[in-house]
């Protein structure tokens, strides 16, 4: 637990939360409290949080054996949640009749971009 919280760690932590903040106000979660404007605002600050986060994970270096398994253990189940999540979405909208091209667009370029980095690496 104190390796969580090491100086290395710190800016990718306030970074994340920063954008589950973000996300969360908009969702709009408190329906009363949440003006237009405000969700605008968090929306901006999401893009900005996970642009950052972004280029912060973009820049790893693993340090050792251990650290590069980490982070290739890290970033597949990243990718499986975040495959699985939009694969729900995808049927849950289309089994309401409501599919929206920007989940589909989402999961086929994280294939995509799955595919072409295991090309690119052969």
């Amino acid at each position: 637990m104190k390796q969580l919280f090491s100086k290395d760690n710190r800016s990718d932590l306030v970074v994340g939360a920063i954008i589950l903040v973000c996300l969360f106000l908009s969702t709009n979660a408190l329906p009363g409290y949440m003006p237009s404007s405000v969700v605008m605002l968090a929306v901006a600050l999401f893009v900005a949080a996970f642009g950052l986060f972004a280029v912060l994970i973009w820049h790893e270096s693993p340090r050792d054996e251990r650290e590069a398994h980490i982070m290739l253990s890290s970033d597949r189940l990243g990718f499986l949640v975040g495959a699985i999540a939009l694969a729900i979405i995808l049927v849950s909208e289309s089994l309401q009749h409501k599919p929206t091209m920007l989940v589909a667009v989402a999961l086929s370029s994280m294939v995509l971009a799955k595919l072409i980095g295991k090309y690119i690496h052969k």
